[in-house]
């Protein structure tokens, strides 16, 4: 089996991913420097990849990579995408907002109609009623709507007439 040539010396490899395991809290970065050191340390590529599941191209690659760019290069990059239409604040008091009650800002209940118009309203910003329903979802909220009637065995139907009312 051909050993690996490298352009840095593995024991001052192996130190400073040592060092790195110990000072970050990044779970990828984390793992990727766990799993080239574990290679620096004898262990061949192929194991390291079995057991965590990735495939042992990858885990060569982050050891070439460290090798030739260093242990940063191993960070995740920062991917596009894009940006929230509302802010971290805006976000915290809709779900002030949504933990009130509805009737309150004149609505009769939430649900994504509802959300969309008040965060019009509100913030002047544009959201579909799936977005805000994908918000309800995010935020931790499920829809559950009110029934209507009774289900068995009740028969007042002017209490029944006034529940329709309110909802």
């Amino acid at each position: 089996m051909n050993k690996r040539k490298y352009h840095t010396d593995p024991e001052i490899l192996l130190e400073q991913g040592k060092a790195i395991m110990s000072s970050t809290d990044e779970s990828k970065f984390h793992f990727r420097v766990f799993a080239v050191n574990m290679v620096l340390s004898g262990c061949s590529a192929a194991d390291i990849g079995a057991m965590a599941g990735v495939s042992k191209m990858a885990v060569s690659g982050w050891v070439k990579t460290a090798d030739e760019k260093g242990f940063d290069a191993l960070r995740s990059k920062i991917r596009p995408g894009r940006p929230n239409k509302l802010t971290d604040e805006q976000l915290k008091a809709i779900d002030n907002v949504l933990q009130s009650d509805p009737n309150e800002l004149g609505y009769k209940n939430w649900d994504g109609p509802t959300l969309a118009s008040y965060i019009k309203s509100t913030y002047d910003i544009t959201m579909s009623v799936r977005q805000c329903q994908r918000l309800f979802h995010a935020l931790g909220y499920s829809l559950i709507r009110p029934q209507p009637y009774p289900s068995k065995g009740y028969e007042d139907t002017e209490e029944r007439n006034d529940f329709k009312k309110t909802i």
